[in-house]
């Protein structure tokens, strides 16, 4: 018994003078030399619902939110935490330190420090990042000590 091979065959039309080179997006180009260009957390388009967090972890020394729907996670360090990698990136020892994380490789986390009085000391009070420290608070856990 015989087996057939379907064959590919391609057709190349010539190059018409009319023809135009197609143009990407810079969003699309990349440069090995240019640093991936972040969206900042508060920038993102907001959706009209506020996010559905789950907890998935809850220690003394963080918060552990996930925001599935946005494919986020926010992660609450408070002062209290004892972590090494904290200390270089705390403005004081008593800032908290809110972590964006998005799930894609191609957006890094971003860090928000934040203090009780002034919220976001980067963004402000209308950081996104302050849903999160009012979901930490609604669970009844302190974001500041």
């Amino acid at each position: 018994m015989m087996i057939r091979t379907p064959v590919l065959r391609l057709c190349v039309s010539s190059f018409d003078s009319s023809d135009q080179p197609v143009h990407l997006p810079p969003s699309i180009l990349r440069s090995s030399r240019a640093a991936p260009v972040a969206r900042a957390a508060h920038e993102r388009p907001t959706s009209s619902q506020p996010p559905a967090f789950s907890v998935a972890r809850r220690t003394d020394n963080e918060l552990i939110l996930f925001d599935d729907a946005a494919s986020e996670s926010w992660i609450v360090y408070p002062p209290r935490s004892i972590y090494e990698l904290l200390k270089g990136r705390r403005r004081s020892t008593a800032t908290t330190i809110v972590e964006h994380h998005p799930w894609t490789a191609s957006e890094p986390a971003v860090d928000h420090p934040l203090d009780a009085r002034d919220g976001c000391l980067v963004h402000g009070l209308q950081c996104r990042a302050q849903i999160a420290i009012a979901t930490a608070v609604r669970l009844n856990y302190d974001p500041f000590t």
